[in-house]
């Protein structure tokens, strides 16, 4: 049970009646059952209250699957979208990060006991590109290695060095929400000689250029102006 609801509950003055519990004895019916494994839950990582509405019409629109999508609220401000087939789903998966007027839309795949409760939306997937590597470093290896520093590896872009301009390296990586995005990293040979290479990130949402992170901008930032002063290394 999600720690939240527990600390809760040891908060709550129980009735008798109330410490017992239900049993359920019926089974989950098949057809409800493939609605959930064919089910994403989304919330937008943004403090502000958004539009749903509008928020259902833009995503309707940009996926382009008709009536063959269903969106309903839940609570929190979190939206199930219901597919029809799991290549749809996928899809959604695949083609993010998907965004709202800016602000990053965050996705969680149903799992069972999954509810509004206890549904945690920790990660993204972005297209991070990686400059400045030697040459002799371009290969999927190279990038399966540097993309699980910054976090889950979904892929790496053999294109990314196979095509007529090979500038970077392409690894699409799902990146936790909570951290600061890094800037870049010093990676060493087998001799033990230091390279620095500098991460760029594909299709970024609203962004801290003073901390780093995701979700808001450089005006509500939480650091104290001091820091904020001597912590703006981001860039471009």
């Amino acid at each position: 049970m999600d720690q939240v609801v527990m600390e809760g509950l040891k908060k709550l003055q129980l009735t008798k009646e109330e410490e017992e519990d239900i049993p359920i004895n019926a089974v989950s019916r098949p057809e409800l059952l493939e609605e959930c494994h064919l089910s994403l839950f989304g919330r937008l990582l943004s403090k502000r209250q958004q539009n749903q509405r509008t928020l259902k019409n833009t995503l309707k629109s940009a996926w382009k699957m008709g009536s063959a999508l269903r969106i309903v609220e839940v609570g929190n401000n979190i939206l199930q979208f219901k597919f029809n087939s799991k290549y749809q789903m996928e899809w959604v998966e695949r083609s993010g990060p998907w965004n709202f007027e800016n602000n990053l839309l965050l996705l969680s795949r149903w799992k069972k006991g999954m509810t509004i409760a206890n549904i945690t939306f920790t990660h993204s997937p972005f297209w991070v590109q990686v400059w400045g590597l030697p040459f002799e470093f371009l290969s999927k290896e190279v990038g399966k290695e540097i993309g699980s520093k910054l976090g889950e590896v979904i892929e790496v872009d053999k294109r990314s060095w196979q095509a007529d301009q090979a500038k970077f390296m392409r690894i699409r990586v799902n990146l936790p929400i909570q951290s600061s995005l890094r800037k870049g990293a010093h990676i060493t040979n087998a001799e033990g000689e230091r390279f620095w290479v500098n991460f760029k990130y594909e299709r970024l949402t609203i962004f801290c250029f003073i901390c780093g992170k995701l979700g808001h901008d450089d005006k509500h930032c939480t650091q104290n102006l001091e820091e904020q002063q001597n912590t703006r290394q981001y860039g471009e």
